[in-house]
């Protein structure tokens, strides 16, 4: 899998191998992708499919630490997986590139707009899936619906996927890196490897 830093795309047009890179397009989705969960995975097989469908690289937006590490330090359990550990996870489901942020001030102050914006010009992204409860721009202010209405207006195909649930102690539950984190603080280790759709090892 190609892996690119934040400061090679937006510096893109001084770098002609990455500027050729994604001159057939790509299709796109962000987030921290912790663990790799049975959620992450329907998300990424659509994104992986879609960009296949329509003749363009696969690739996500994701950080070198999950978000809620920065935004949620007191309340945060640790990571479920490193870096170089999703990386592996998604080239294993097809995922063709990652762009890689270092979650900083600059980054977290720019828009919605202005992030889509240079995904666009500088990626030539013509596909986005995500999540239907995804947000981005300065504090998260940038819903599905600014997302959909932006998507409308630049001619970019848009997918959106349903959250996955399972069965916790006797209730449906939403997967997300977040229960996962519980669970193995308190040493559920079979149940987080059920989630996560392989066994769970901790780091």
């Amino acid at each position: 899998m190609q892996s690119f830093n934040w400061s090679d795309i937006t510096s893109i047009l001084n770098n002609p191998a990455i500027l050729s890179y994604f001159s057939k397009g790509c299709g796109i989705s962000v987030g921290s992708f912790d663990g790799l969960h049975k959620g992450h995975r329907v998300l990424l097989n659509t994104l992986v499919s879609g960009s296949k469908d329509l003749g363009l690289r696969s690739g996500v937006v994701t950080f070198t630490k999950p978000l809620p590490s920065i935004k949620n330090q007191n309340d945060y359990k640790g990571d479920i997986s490193t870096l170089e550990q999703r990386l592996e996870l998604l080239e294993s489901v097809g995922v063709g590139f990652a762009i890689i942020v270092d979650f900083n001030d600059s980054f977290a102050a720019m828009t919605g707009n202005q992030f889509f914006d240079i995904l666009v010009q500088n990626c030539n992204m013509k596909y986005l899936c995500e999540g239907v409860d995804f947000r981005c721009g300065y504090k998260g202010s940038f819903d599905r619906y600014a997302i959909a209405n932006y998507c409308a207006d630049n001619q970019i195909q848009l997918s959106f996927t349903n959250p996955v649930y399972y069965e916790i102690h006797g209730h449906q539950e939403r997967i997300s890196s977040s229960i996962i984190r519980q669970l193995i603080s308190d040493n559920e280790l079979d149940l987080v490897s059920a989630l996560l759709d392989r066994k769970y090892v901790k780091n």
